[in-house]
């Protein structure tokens, strides 16, 4: 059934997809992006077609559309997708000789290139946190999606400011350049607005996750409410890390990706800090962003190993596609 010559790799993240192809030699043939397949937030229907326009695409521009194996990390799971799950969004979809799917966060793990312990940490509309054992345990921490967790993630601190600059517009709060910058970003006259642009039709998690930049503007223009937003989301989620982190060794390797990560150093330097407070020293943004880790996994399934020519190919690669350029810009996501 598949192309023996091509691997496809997948992320699923809570915003968008992307997907990106690659011979054995770790040459990247196409990447695209779309819209999220996440099947828990969107109709499972409506993630099948996301994905099959994202291989339409490449299809279109590659003339590639069958592969030896395709390796799908997803938001919407905790762990390895079951044969059902499998089958509900991939059969009659994706057409390989092999095809996985599992967390998010395990072709984060992948990007590690490493068979012992390692450990990431991402922040993006949502955050989690997950570990693997040199014997390939995965064991993860948050996660727990908008309602009941997103500690540290772009949604939540987004919320938490444009909260913060309501009440610091209504008084109830100490003043704060928040209530500016949610009337001017999301285009509201005054705070009455907000109802019909936030409640009718009620507004996704990614539209109040691009809000991320303007508190990111804020902080650095001295705004404390921001900064302190900013702060107390990075120390929620390395207690959420450190809580998981306790039972492995204190020089495993801690990969971060996401936006807050990737672009907000304030975030990113009061996560590493308070790791380290936990003797969690070895902490750093991943060289390879999750869909190259996608891919790795993809290589996996057939044995391929990722030798110092794919690691070349691969890297000479990402920069001369946007799609995959894309996940280096920010957007709150």
């Amino acid at each position: 059934m598949g192309d023996s010559s091509y691997f496809l790799g997948v992320d699923g993240g809570g915003s968008k997809t992307t997907a990106v192809v690659a011979d054995e030699f770790g040459n990247i043939a196409a990447a695209e992006v779309g819209g999220s397949i996440n099947f828990y937030s969107n109709e499972m229907s409506q993630t099948r077609n996301n994905m099959s326009a994202i291989l339409s695409s490449i299809k279109e521009k590659t003339g590639i559309a069958c592969f030896k194996s395709a390796f799908i990390g997803m938001s919407a799971l905790n762990g390895r997708a079951s044969a059902d799950e499998l089958e509900a969004f991939t059969g009659g979809v994706i057409s390989a000789d092999m095809v996985c799917m599992d967390s998010d966060l395990h072709i984060a793990l992948e990007t590690h290139l490493t068979d012992g312990a390692c450990a990431v940490a991402i922040s993006g509309t949502g955050s989690m946190v997950a570990a693997r054992d040199s014997g390939g345990i995965v064991r993860h921490a948050g996660g727990w999606g908008y309602i009941l967790g997103d500690e540290g993630s772009g949604y939540r601190m987004s919320l938490d400011a444009i909260r913060a600059g309501i009440r610091g517009g209504e008084g109830s709060a100490r003043p704060t350049a928040l209530t500016g910058a949610v009337l001017s970003f999301y285009k509201a006259d005054c705070f009455d607005d907000l109802i019909s642009i936030f409640y009718d039709p009620p507004i996704s998690r990614q539209d109040i996750a691009s809000f991320l930049p303007k508190v990111r503007k804020c902080a650095e223009n001295g705004d404390e409410t921001a900064a302190e937003i900013i702060t107390n989301g990075a120390d929620d989620l390395a207690r959420t890390a450190a809580a998981l982190l306790k039972d492995y060794p204190d020089d495993i390797p801690v990969g971060l990706w996401g936006g807050a990560f990737q672009h907000i150093p304030l975030f990113l330097s009061r996560f590493t800090s308070a790791l380290a407070q936990k003797n969690i020293a070895k902490v750093f943004l991943l060289e390879y962003p999750p869909e190259i880790g996608a891919v790795f996994a993809a290589y996996r399934l057939c044995g391929v190993k990722v030798c110092e020519t794919i690691k070349s190919n691969i890297k000479r690669g990402i920069n001369k596609h946007d799609a995959i350029k894309l996940t280096k810009k920010y957007d709150g996501c």
